[in-house]
């Protein structure tokens, strides 16, 4: 079946659309077709394009269409986008569960519907890419090596940038390091954080089973969804809820994540946490200290029914919050002994005295010191430290 345009708008009168083509046309997107409800059908047979936009006054519009509309095997990964008035919650709610991605509720300016519609724009491309890759590697060894760095480089654009980690540091006084390590071209841990207002802001560390092809692929799919509008960004062990719902449809059978979500909130001085099977966080008091957090609840993607429990913590200026995935405890030294847990806490509490300015540093040289650097599996270690206030607003 042939390939449908960029983007599909399903628009009870076409002619209004005039807006919608010229955000997304300023979004990069130049192939647009627009149809109404008569047309809907024939353009979606010719093919899945890359993003659906449904107007909320089609005729037949609801969650009977969304449901119909994702029994189409090649509609089923497609992000389905809303546009409209929509009454109320258990409406809404409604109209996610039965298959739309994202609504977007009127009224909405111009500028508010392109930064709602951009992640969804970039998701799909790096998604797009993705695959194109893998499809790439299986096909033609002979430049497999240029064509994995080439995918590594992708995973790597997923994680924090130096502007997004600096503009965080200033907003909420803190200083930010992190150390990301595959144990082969492509990995399975993804580290993200996030502002949600001016003195709170999310962080997250997640790590899904294996390396490799298919455990990148699983970052992607994280990726994708905490782009999602409807996420309880503020409430970790909802997110962590709403999460593993999504990932029990979407991960292969045996396939899982361990995940720790908090939100810190630097005005309390003080982190709201939830864990899936994560290693417990650390914290560091100012006067050297060290407090270990509870970690329970089931990996992301096993079981529906799931639910998760929100931990807090003090976090007030000077202390620091070191999170890891488990290879850190989990590697075994040269002598074949595990690491184990305890070592990382006597790690991080040896660091008091010699190591102000980088202590992830210092720490990582401490541990490779007795540790093989061929690790057995993904490595991701977070350094937050409360420095200061933060300074409001945005940058």
């Amino acid at each position: 079946m042939s390939g449908g345009p960029p983007v599909l708008i399903g628009h009870p009168r076409p002619h209004a659309a005039g807006p919608l083509r010229d955000v997304l046309g300023r979004l990069g997107v130049r192939d647009v077709t627009v149809v109404d409800g008569g047309g809907l059908a024939g353009a979606l047979a010719a093919g899945a394009p890359q993003m659906l936009l449904l107007h909320a006054g089609l005729p037949g519009f609801g969650p009977q269409l969304m449901a119909e509309l994702r029994t189409e095997a090649h509609l089923r990964d497609l992000p389905i986008l809303a546009l409209g008035r929509f009454p109320g919650g258990r409406a809404r709610a409604e109209l996610l569960r039965s298959g739309a991605t994202d609504l977007l509720a009127r009224p909405l300016t111009l500028a508010e519907l392109s930064a709602r519609l951009s992640p969804h724009l970039e998701n799909r491309r790096l998604d797009r890419s993705l695959q194109e890759v893998i499809r790439s590697l299986r096909n033609h060894h002979s430049d497999a090596v240029q064509r994995m760095a080439l995918a590594r480089d992708m995973q790597l654009d997923l994680l924090p940038d130096a502007t997004l980690c600096r503009s965080l540091e200033r907003r909420y006084g803190i200083a930010l390091d992190s150390h990301f390590e595959s144990s082969s071209e492509l990995g399975g841990d993804l580290w993200g954080a996030r502002p949600i207002d001016d003195r709170r802001f999310a962080l997250f560390l997640c790590d899904f089973t294996g390396h490799g092809v298919a455990a990148a692929l699983n970052t992607f799919r994280l990726h994708a969804l905490l782009a999602r509008s409807d996420l309880p960004a503020d409430d970790p062990a909802e997110t962590l809820r709403v999460l593993n719902g999504l990932l029990v449809g979407l991960l292969p059978e045996t396939q899982f994540a361990a995940m720790f979500y908090a939100v810190v909130d630097v005005a309390a001085d003080r982190l709201v946490y939830a864990t899936a099977a994560a290693p417990k966080p650390l914290v560091r008091r100012p006067d050297g200290g060290l407090d270990v957090g509870p970690s329970c609840g089931l990996p992301l993607g096993v079981a529906a029914e799931a639910r998760y429990r929100n931990q807090c913590l003090d976090f007030p200026p000077g202390s620091a919050l070191v999170l890891f995935s488990d290879a850190l405890y989990e590697a075994r030294g040269w002598d074949g002994r595990m690491f184990g847990y305890g070592g990382v806490t006597d790690l991080v509490r040896g660091l008091e005295d010699d190591a102000p300015d980088r202590p992830l540093r210092c720490l990582l040289d401490r541990y490779f010191t007795a540790m093989p650097r061929l690790l057995a599996d993904d490595l991701t270690v977070l350094w937050v430290s409360r420095t200061g206030r933060p300074t409001p607003g945005p940058d």
